[in-house]
């Protein structure tokens, strides 16, 4: 039976984009996280009650440097991050808590179509693959037919106390990401951590229901086999088909050396949600001037504003295929200051309107 069910799971599909895009890695610095990562994390934060620019501010960030979802910061960094947490909320343990809140909402998010796979093993194995744009500072593996299925961090133990907090982290997201997916609280067999308890054991076992152990070999969390096989509720093939094969597109661009346009799609994909999409902001997280940025999307054949359109018709169409959002909302998340302006762009792309389609 469980063969049967890793069967229907594993699939060459499962984002095959993040090879070809990071070159099979090459494109990824070591030890380093992600921006998108990091504004995961901020937005969470904030949600808690923190202080977005004052917390910016402690770490020595601005908003420019974390538009660009694609952005790598040192590891040191990440640590300052996370003990700014810690320092900010005045609670050793607020890691965990924002592991619980830092979930993905809508497409902009590289990994928000992960959780339309057929059940919790894919939906973790999606995750798992595309870790490495996200962080490359420790390694997750997922093993499924484990007896009962896990997951292990690998950090070097020379590191493991220092990479506690982001760790504890991860951890913590993978719990949450269980439970939405299953819709109910995972049960979790196990959970050991490599480095020492950082805070009263009581607290780590309120968040995770199961024993938790310190000083262990390795960092390690068990799920019971029957959940992680289970079909899941927000499984959609065909939709999260549509989802990976978008990302072909940029990674076809980086391939053929197409950087920029590639870099600006992620851009934009990520931050179309967020603030009015501009040549200028973009240029600025690139670290080059508008002027710079435009001959070089012209020279690589799709203008700015030819590549926006193209960013908003290819998100367009998840979320009209996702099917539970409203017009108004999709036109925001779209980067459209009113439901007129989004119906305006769908009729001159389909020619029709959008609520004969809806």
């Amino acid at each position: 039976m469980l063969k049967l069910s890793l069967t229907s799971y594993r699939s060459n599909e499962i984002y095959r984009w993040v090879n070809s895009f990071s070159q099979n890695g090459a494109f990824i610095v070591p030890d380093t996280i992600a921006a998108n990562l990091l504004v995961r994390i901020l937005c969470a934060a904030e949600a808690d009650g923190g202080d977005r620019r004052v917390m910016l501010a402690t770490v020595g960030l601005d908003e420019t440097q974390l538009r660009n979802p694609l952005n790598r910061f040192a590891a040191p960094l990440a640590l300052r991050f996370f003990k700014m947490l810690e320092q900010h909320f005045k609670d050793p343990a607020i890691n965990l808590r924002i592991g619980e809140r830092a979930s993905m909402q809508n497409f902009s998010d590289l990994g928000y179509a992960t959780r339309l796979e057929s059940n919790l093993a894919a939906v973790i194995e999606a995750n798992v693959r595309i870790q490495m744009l996200r962080q490359s500072m420790f390694r997750t593996i997922f093993e499924p037919t484990g007896r009962p299925p896990f997951l292990l961090w690998e950090c070097h133990p020379d590191f493991a106390n220092a990479y506690a907090p982001l760790i504890e982290f991860s951890v913590a997201t993978y719990a949450r990401l269980s439970r939405q997916i299953l819709g109910e609280a995972p049960i979790l067999r196990a959970v050991h951590f490599q480095h020492k308890a950082r805070f009263q054991i009581s607290r780590y076992e309120a968040v995770f229901g199961c024993p938790v152990e310190f000083s262990k070999p390795e960092t390690r969390l068990e799920i019971a086999a029957r959940q992680v096989f289970r079909p899941s509720a927000l499984a959609n093939p065909d939709l999260y088909h549509a989802a990976s094969v978008r990302f072909e597109q940029p990674a076809q661009w980086m391939a053929q050396g197409k950087h920029h346009l590639a870099h600006s799609y992620f851009y934009l994909s990520s931050e179309i949600d967020k603030t009015p999409p501009t040549l200028d902001r973009m240029a600025k997280s690139f670290g080059m001037s508008e002027r710079t940025l435009r001959r070089k999307l012209v020279e690589e054949c799709t203008p700015f504003r030819n590549l926006l359109d193209l960013v908003r018709q290819d998100l367009c169409k998840l979320y009209l295929m996702e099917d539970k959002r409203p017009l108004g909302e999709i036109a925001l998340l779209l980067g459209y200051s009113d439901l007129s302006a989004f119906s305006r762009a769908y009729k001159r792309w389909y020619g029709t309107a959008p609520s004969l389609t809806k």
